[in-house]
């Protein structure tokens, strides 16, 4: 019985609960204003593309590429395939481990404004 109380309480407490959030060091608060700076640095002719796919355990996955501004506008079938690590995600055996990110859907990031940056669905 016991453990049926600690495992209920666990789930009532997330790890980032505001309550050990309010105990972090001042260092690690965002401060709006540093990334709005960033994020209107001009990119000289390219964009950031970012890949997603979804893991071997059913989570969204992404990173990042820079390409050129170009093709921001390119179809799924123009934009070139990547690929990654797969034992690492659990979707491919640790001797065969290359999974390949074909394009299949771009989207403009709504997440990067103010640029041609674009979400490519793999």
């Amino acid at each position: 019985m016991e453990k049926h109380v600690v495992a209920s309480r666990s789930l009532r407490s997330p790890p980032f609960a505001p309550s050990t959030m309010a105990g972090m060091p001042p260092y690690t608060k965002c401060d709006l204003s540093i990334q709005a700076r960033f994020a209107e640095l001009p990119q000289g002719g390219k964009i950031m593309a970012e890949y997603i796919w979804v893991g071997g355990n059913g989570e969204l996955r992404c990173k990042t590429r820079t390409l050129e501004a170009k093709d921001a506008k390119a179809a799924p079938a123009d934009l070139p395939i990547w690929n990654f690590d797969g034992s690492s995600t659990e979707q491919a055996p640790g001797d065969d481990s290359e999974v390949l990110l074909k394009p299949c859907a771009v989207y403009k990031d709504p997440f990067r404004p103010g640029s041609d940056n674009i979400l490519v669905l793999c």
